[in-house]
């Protein structure tokens, strides 16, 4: 593990917000590196083939803003999410993306992009702290899968560290809640702090809980927005 990943991965990121694409490309990235945009790494294998890609887009681009979100470092693995406006070809984009990046020696080796998909926008809500008052009742009294089916809404959208994967819409979330509920005994779930302001709340608590054979006893923040009194929105950290 390199101990400049950090601050390497602070340098790309400048990179990207003062036009110098391909001046970070060159530095920073390794030959063998393999990218992918939503999955998918067709003519993105090698540092020339991720050059070519990276030449179109600073040709054909023009960057507005990219705004900094969230930053997680964790040895040869590190994410960022940004917030894209540009204009491509005649084509104004306003987007939310993650970039997850694994390194070796100090350059990144393998790159994934994941446009994040955002709920519609809220409706006003009136019995937001009530209703949170019984998701956070509900998981105390193991009764997860009921507060479920009355406190979200059908377009929610849920996050694991940024990650929504199989977690877009009430159907796919509820499959996720049952491998929980169904794999999990909760021991102890304390709750610390809770936040309440406007459509949006948060929550931290102390989680106690076997999963599978695994023990497991963390603090985490779990952070919502609302619409006509439902999460459509969750975050979990």
């Amino acid at each position: 593990m390199s101990s400049n990943n950090k601050l390497n991965l602070e340098a790309v990121i400048k990179g990207i917000q003062t036009n110098k694409i391909l001046e970070v490309f060159d530095k920073y990235y390794h030959d063998e590196v393999v990218m992918y945009e939503n999955g998918d790494s067709t003519n993105r294998v090698g540092k020339s083939a991720n050059r070519k890609a990276e030449e179109s887009f600073v040709n054909n681009a023009t960057i507005h803003e990219a705004k900094l979100l969230k930053t997680i470092v964790d040895g040869d693995n590190t994410a960022y999410e940004m917030y894209m406006d540009f204009t491509y070809g005649e084509h104004r984009i306003k987007k939310n993306q993650w970039a997850f990046q694994q390194w070796s020696n100090g350059l990144i080796i393998k790159e994934e992009f994941v446009e994040i998909k955002t709920p519609p926008t809220p409706e006003p809500s009136t019995n937001i702290k009530s209703n949170l008052e019984s998701i956070i009742k509900g998981i105390q009294d193991n009764k997860i899968l009921e507060v479920f089916d009355k406190f979200y809404h059908q377009d929610v959208i849920m996050y694991e560290k940024g990650d929504s994967t199989n977690r877009v819409g009430k159907s796919a979330n509820r499959k996720a809640e049952e491998s929980f509920v169904n794999n999990a005994t909760i021991h102890e779930a304390k709750l610390l702090k809770v936040l309440v302001d406007g459509n949006n709340t948060a929550y931290e608590m102390y989680m106690d809980f076997t999963y599978g054979e695994h023990r497991i006893k963390k603090n985490q923040w779990a952070v919502q927005q609302w619409s006509n009194d439902l999460v459509i929105k969750e975050e979990f950290y």
